[in-house]
């Protein structure tokens, strides 16, 4: 009995050994299963993780897609909008182009037909030029009698003795080297003849020169040189540079306050002593001044009597050599002679003496529209061998015009 309880008993043990087994396993089993549901619950929340990836992938692919067509979309619009661009572009500047080649043809005929308007004493019927223009119409042979002729008109016209022969002896030569016949056609070869006689180079100003420009200008009282400053002065304060003008004309006091006068309509500095003062004296203070206010340009005044030729031969002397001196040896600087377009071969003269007391580098001749002769600018430019820088046409301003050698000669013969 004992043995049997015994064994009961030892049943009971490895029956609550195996049940202790078998909870253990159960627990092992259960800690498995939730480690299971955790392991299916991470991968529950990866896959949709990756769906959500997915999805924002396929949105990000549609969105790339999307921008893509945009791009080339703004891409064709922007080859059409520089394509049309363009096309305006090279209408406007045709256009343009089309505008400044009209304008710049008025301006030519502007200009050539206000020259010819200016200088109508020339070129009218009882002027140099009309009356040269009749001597050849109407003829039915070229003879010795025609050159004859034109010899007078010349001579009539302030070309002077000595250049009327020049220009008749070429054109004769001229007209025999063309084999012309026709009398109404040698006008149209003088026309080239008498404009070879004038010079073509050097007619611009030289105002390149680094620092201060100065120009001298010389001549008679009376030739309208005050004028000719004043609307140089005008014309340069315009064009922006900043100019300084010296009274050296002490002799007049008219010379003064009249320059004083132009300076102030110009807006450019005036350099001025009392009546009587010395003339270098004057330019040297202006030149002083010029160069320490910044100046362009300095325009000098000079007096211009010629009753006594010694007088002016010293002080223009003395004038250049300060000039000199205060640009530096060897320098380069403009020395004008104004004449007057009336006066004839005094106008001449008046050049020989001028250009023998200092080193002229051009003329001005003024007052061409008040004359029906103007033969002076072929007889200075030939005798002289100077250029013409300038012509003087009228009152205004702008009557003080560059000196163009096809400008003048087209205005006079057509």
């Amino acid at each position: 009995m004992f043995k049997k309880i015994k064994n009961i008993f030892k049943k009971e043990k490895e029956i609550e050994k195996e049940i202790k087994e078998e909870l253990e396993k159960i627990k092992e089993f259960e800690e498995v299963h939730e480690e299971v549901e955790e392991t299916i619950k991470k991968l529950e929340e990866e896959k949709n993780e990756f769906e959500n990836l997915k999805e924002k992938l396929h949105e990000l692919e549609e969105k790339i897609e999307e921008e893509k067509a945009n791009e080339v979309y703004e891409k064709i619009e922007k080859e059409k909008e520089l394509r049309e661009t363009e096309m305006k572009i090279i209408a406007e500047k045709e256009l343009v182009e089309k505008k400044e080649k009209e304008l710049e043809e008025k301006k030519k005929k502007g200009i050539f037909g206000s020259l010819k308007e200016k200088l109508f004493k020339s070129v009218s019927k009882d002027g140099l030029f009309g009356k040269i223009k009749t001597l050849f119409s109407g003829r039915s042979v070229i003879d010795e009698e025609m050159y004859e002729e034109l010899e007078d008109l010349l001579i009539q016209s302030d070309i002077g003795m000595d250049m009327t022969l020049k220009i008749v002896n070429k054109l004769e030569q001229r007209v025999k080297e063309l084999k012309v016949t026709d009398p109404e056609k040698v006008y149209d070869v003088l026309k080239d003849v008498m404009k070879e006689f004038l010079i073509k180079e050097d007619t611009e100003l030289k105002l390149d020169r680094k620092g201060l420009n100065v120009i001298l200008v010389v001549g008679v009282n009376g030739v309208g040189k005050t004028t000719t400053i004043g609307k140089l002065a005008s014309k340069f304060v315009k064009e922006g540079k900043k100019v300084v003008i010296g009274a050296g004309d002490t002799f007049r006091a008219a010379a003064i306050e009249q320059l004083e006068e132009w300076a102030n309509r110009a807006n450019a500095e005036i350099i001025k002593h009392s009546q009587g003062a010395d003339p270098g004296a004057v330019v040297f203070d202006t030149l002083k001044a010029a160069e320490n206010r910044g100046a362009d340009i300095a325009i000098i005044d000079t007096a211009g009597r010629l009753h006594n030729k010694n007088n002016l031969m010293v002080e223009l002397e003395k004038i250049n050599k300060i000039i000199k001196k205060h640009l530096g040896e060897g320098e380069f600087y403009e020395s004008l002679l104004v004449i007057d377009g009336t006066t004839g071969q005094n106008g001449l003269t008046q050049a020989k003496v001028f250009n023998e007391v200092t080193e002229l580098t051009g003329f001005v001749v003024t007052k061409l529209d008040g004359t029906a002769k103007g033969g002076i600018i072929f007889a200075v430019s030939e005798e002289i061998k100077k250029p013409i820088k300038f012509i003087g046409v009228g009152e205004g301003i702008e009557d003080l015009r560059k000196f163009d050698v096809d400008e003048y000669i087209n205005a006079i013969f057509e």
